[in-house]
């Protein structure tokens, strides 16, 4: 009985590791992403400098640009692009972030499961909106 349990003890003791990890690598980019969208509303829209320094640090966070079948990550698409001012009728300002997020059913496959072979199954996409401050 213990030579049964100890082994699967040992395997459900590291296989938090990764969930942990998943886990982190999300609330790390929410954070940053949360950094960028003050930023886009200080200037009314998702600029390109702001796009670079989020860049920035999800790179010193371990997610730099990656291309995943043929599209660049992370993705701004859907984020605000045209300025859009304090006084507007609409001053929301839309932040989207989305990132490949890490494969966690390979390690199915250590135990004889059906882990995806993909690099990314899903991914992390963070909406954000906030309230443009621009005056010009």
């Amino acid at each position: 009985m213990t030579l049964f349990l100890l082994p699967l003890l040992l395997f459900l003791m590291f296989a938090i590791v990764p969930v942990f990890v998943y886990s982190m690598k999300g609330a790390h980019m929410n954070t940053a992403v949360s950094h960028a969208l003050k930023e886009a509303e200080a200037v009314g829209y998702v600029s390109p400098e702001v796009a670079a320094r989020l860049n920035d640090r999800l790179a010193a966070l371990g997610m730099g640009g990656v291309t995943v079948n043929g599209t660049g990550y992370p993705s701004y698409a859907g984020s605000t692009a045209g300025k859009v001012l304090r006084d507007a009728a609409d001053p929301t300002v839309k932040l989207a972030v989305k990132y490949p997020a890490p494969n966690l059913s390979r390690m199915l496959r250590a135990i004889g499961g059906q882990g995806g072979g993909e690099a990314a199954e899903g991914f992390y996409y963070i909406v954000l909106y906030g309230r443009s401050e621009a005056y010009e």
